[in-house]
Parts: C-alpha cells; sequence; structure tokens
C-alpha cells in the first residue's frame, strides 16, 4: 500500500469538493437545514407539551447522530462516483493504485469533511437551541465511531452494487440507506417498532447507538453491552461487505465490466 497514491486521491478529490455548491450542500447545507427544520419542529412541540424531558434535545442528536452515518455513507460512495461522472475510473485502476489505497483515501476525506461538518453542526446546535453535542462526554467517541464504521460499510456496499449493477444501481447511493433508516429507530424507541420492524432494528448497529443515546439524555446512564454488540456487528458486516466488493472488482476486472461503468 502507497501512501502518494493515497495522497493523490485524497488531493484530488480536495481540490474538487470546494468548486461544487453541490458538494458544500452534500456535507454542510442539508446537515444545516435539517437543523434548523427539525429545531423549530421540535422546540414548538416541546413547548406545547409535558414531558420532562427534551424533545428538542431528542431531536437534534437523532439528527446529528444520523449525519455521522449517512454522510459517511455518501462521501465514500461519492469518492467512487466522482471518478465515473470524469470517466476516470480506467484511468486511476490502470495504475497501480489498488482498491485498498482507493478506500483508504475515501476514508481520510470522509474524516475530514465529516470534521467540517460536526464542527458546523455543533456550533449551530449549540447557538440556535442550546444543545451540545458534547454533553455526551467520553461516551461521544463510542457514539462516533460506531456510526462513522457503519456509514462506510454502508458505502462500501453501495460501490459493490454499482461495479456489480452499473448505472442502473447509482439512485443507491442516495436512497437504499435512506430506506434502512426506519429501522435504526433515529428519532423514537426500538420498542415503538412492530416486532417483524424491531428483527431488522436489531440487526443494524446504528439502532443500540441511538437507542443509548436516547437512554443517556433521558437518565444519564449508558449499558455497555449494547455498545459492544453495535461495535461487534459492524465487525462482521465490514468483513463481509469488504470481501463482496473485493469479489465484485476482480470479476468487473477480469469480464471488463468495469470499462462498461463509463460507457
Amino acid at each position: 500500500m502507497s501512501i502518494h497514491r493515497i495522497y493523490a486521491i485524497i488531493l484530488r478529490n480536495l481540490y474538487i469538493w470546494p468548486r461544487g455548491i453541490e458538494r458544500f450542500m452534500w456535507s454542510i447545507g442539508w446537515p444545516l437545514l435539517s437543523i434548523i427544520t427539525w429545531g423549530l419542529t421540535a422546540t414548538y412541540l416541546q413547548q406545547n407539551s409535558s414531558f420532562h424531558f427534551s424533545i428538542v434535545a431528542l431531536i437534534l442528536g437523532g439528527i446529528i447522530f444520523w449525519t455521522f452515518t449517512s454522510r459517511s455513507q455518501l462521501e465514500v460512495t461519492i469518492c467512487f462516483m466522482e471518478e465515473y461522472w470524469n470517466k476516470n475510473l480506467i484511468n486511476i485502476f490502470s495504475t497501480p493504485l489498488s482498491m485498498s489505497e482507493f478506500l483508504v483515501a475515501a476514508v481520510i476525506l470522509d474524516i475530514l469533511k465529516l470534521i467540517i461538518s460536526t464542527i458546523f453542526l455543533t456550533i449551530f446546535a449549540q447557538l440556535l437551541y442550546s444543545f451540545n453535542i458534547l454533553m455526551f462526554g467520553w461516551y461521544f467517541p463510542a457514539f462516533f465511531i460506531s456510526l462513522v464504521l457503519f456509514g462506510w460499510i454502508f458505502g462500501y456496499f453501495v460501490i459493490a452494487l454499482i461495479i456489480r449493477f452499473g448505472v442502473n444501481a447509482h439512485e443507491l447511493a442516495w436512497s437504499l440507506i435512506a430506506f434502512l433508516s426506519p429501522f435504526m429507530c433515529i428519532y423514537y424507541p426500538l420498542s415503538a417498532l412492530p416486532i417483524w420492524a424491531k428483527t431488522i432494528g436489531l440487526l443494524l448497529p446504528p439502532t443500540y447507538i441511538f437507542e443509548e443515546m436516547r437512554r443517556f439524555m433521558i437518565y444519564h446512564t449508558v449499558i455497555w453491552q449494547n455498545l459492544l454488540v453495535s461495535f461487534l456487528l459492524n465487525i462482521f458486516y465490514l468483513v463481509a461487505v469488504l470481501l463482496f466488493l473485493y469479489f465484485m472488482f476482480e470479476k468487473a476486472r477480469e469480464t471488463g465490466r468495469l470499462t462498461k461503468l463509463e460507457g
């Protein structure tokens, strides 16, 4: 694995990122819009309810934590799709660049963008609604890592589907994880789901994180076993998805399907 090739991919994407309004919206604009819209909605509900806990905090926490997963998935997938849109896939993968190096570069890019997004979200949530994301203390890194890791896993999965099914699978970059989000219990507890949906939710690592986020806000405690389950599920899915991705990539190279992606 070459540091220079990884750096080249990162540098190329960093040059592109600030030059398009749509890329700014993906990383900062839409998450901020969600905070403003949902924050105002939650504030209204809070003022007209008798709950002993803050609905605003619960919804804002869900929005920010969901941003970690959804943005991570999208940024990793978009890193691959940028090469497709620019008809550059064959160029980069005909060089010594390996899929491993490309994935590492995509992850580093996502971390850089997530840092910027998180800073903006933290500042705006504090200024607009007095919501401090750092209230979670030492639990915050565990929450953050698990959610971001699942985002990367899902991003790798979507890349594998794009390699396998081509242009028909591109819409999955935006839609697939959204279809799973109701089962992750972002804004409501797992107990609110019907039994069949609850079973699906228990198979998704973010579900445990959102459950513990709410538990901490309401009861100021966390069940660490749920955090462990989330991490173990992430590790299992990571291994499975990487095997699937590498299999799809090698098959695409052998059959020439990789060249048809740019057709």
